[in-house]
Parts: C-alpha cells; sequence; structure tokens
C-alpha cells in the first residue's frame, strides 16, 4: 500500500518509485529539485550548534569532516557548520574541509591539513571515531590537544575514547512520523514534504576549552 524508503537513493531511482504511483515517504534524505515527502533530521541546526559550541569553548580554527557532494545531510551538516564561522566572521579555509568517503560513499584515508586546526566537526560520529584513532598514531591527544565532535549518537561515540560530544538523533520521533505521513498519505492523497525532526547536544569528553590555553602544537590561536 505504501512505500517508507531508509537511505540515500539516486535521483533516477526515486523517479522510478514516484512514478509507480503508490505512496511514498523517503525518511533521513531528500533532492532539493524533487518534489518529495521526506522526514529527516535537523543536519543544518545541529551541527550549527555543534560549532557555537566549540567556538563558545575558545576555538576558531575548526575544520569539517565529509565528503559535502555524497549526501544531502552531509551538506546540510556543513551549511550549519559554515553558519557560525560567519556569525563568528571566522572566515572558511579550503583546507579545512576535508573529504571522508569517495563520490560511491566509500570511505576513504583522512587527509589532514599541514596547518592543524585545534577543533573537528565530523559529519558522522563513524567518522569522528575514525579520526579520534588516527589523531592518537599522530601522537596527539583528544581533547588535550585537538577538540572532535560528531553527529548521530550512535555506538561509535560511546566506544570511542574518549567519548564523543555529538548530536543525539530523534530516530524513534522521525520513525513515528514517517509511519504518521504514510498511513495518511494512503488515506487520502496528501503532500507533507520536508519534515525535520530537532535532535540535541549530548555533550561527552571530546572538547576541551582552550581559554587561555596555549599549546605549541597550533600557531595563533
Amino acid at each position: 500500500d505504501g512505500f517508507i524508503v531508509l537511505g540515500q537513493l539516486s535521483k533516477n531511482y526515486v523517479k522510478v518509485l514516484q512514478d509507480k504511483e503508490v505512496p511514498n515517504v523517503f525518511l533521513d534524505f531528500y533532492y532539493k529539485d524533487l518534489s518529495m515527502d521526506s522526514i529527516v533530521t535537523d543536519n543544518f541546526y545541529g551541527a550549527y550548534e555543534l560549532t557555537n559550541y566549540l567556538m563558545a569553548s575558545g576555538h576558531s580554527k575548526i575544520a569539517f569532516v565529509g565528503n559535502i557532494y555524497a549526501t544531502s545531510s552531509i551538506q546540510d551538516r556543513f551549511l550549519g557548520y559554515y553558519k557560525s564561522l560567519l556569525e563568528y566572521k571566522v572566515k572558511l579555509n579550503d583546507d579545512y574541509i576535508i573529504s571522508d568517503r569517495n563520490e560511491s560513499g566509500k570511505h576513504i584515508d583522512l587527509q589532514l591539513p599541514k596547518n592543524m586546526p585545534t577543533a573537528f566537526v565530523c559529519n558522522c560520529d563513524q567518522i569522528a571515531y575514525k579520526l579520534i584513532n588516527k589523531l592518537k598514531d599522530l601522537a596527539y591527544k583528544v581533547p588535550d590537544d585537538i577538540s572532535v565532535v560528531g553527529f548521530d549518537d550512535d555506538v561509535y561515540a560511546s566506544i570511542s575514547e574518549p567519548q564523543i560530544t555529538t548530536i543525539s538523533v530523534d530516530v524513534d520521533q522521525m520513525v513515528t512520523t514517517a509511519v504518521e505521513c504514510i498511513l495518511e498519505k494512503i488515506k487520502m492523497d496528501k503532500d507533507y514534504g520536508r519534515v525535520t525532526i530537532e535532535g540535541k547536544i549530548v555533550y561527552r569528553d571530546s572538547v576541551k576549552s582552550i581559554e587561555n590555553y596555549i599549546d605549541k602544537k597550533h600557531e595563533n590561536i
């Protein structure tokens, strides 16, 4: 009677589903140029709040980790990060935009900048976990030398050492909303557009305030 589709599909595949004229709701992604009903977490505001938290903790040299062309979620999280930079009048450094995956979505080795930032905003907890381990291999301490935040509040945030400050996605509310939408669409021809569900910051141990803090590994803090 209807489809709830989880995860980002190709645009052509979405069009095929829509041509079947069976009610559908897309969960956790959208295409801005397609008319589709989507339930997504508030990626933009979540990353914006995380970056604001880093700024308030004294950081201004903040990098973003994620392929901003890979998914709508990553792109929205990058834009939230960028909005925070703009509001704090911090110029965007192209060297601080670090890709984590290729065009096929396969994770790649993280290429860190020559002049390291004091903090990283990662597009998801899995990448934050991977980054923390890489930083350890390079003899950096998290958060004493470098702070790291993630997104999703999944298992990687908890198994990491230190545990990761992140955005908790309200999965239960997203799923409930998706089911309510598809049931209403089956009953009647109704459009919802893009519905965003707010998350919240979970404060853990991966961020350190650097106010009045000098680290020789970083220049011009």
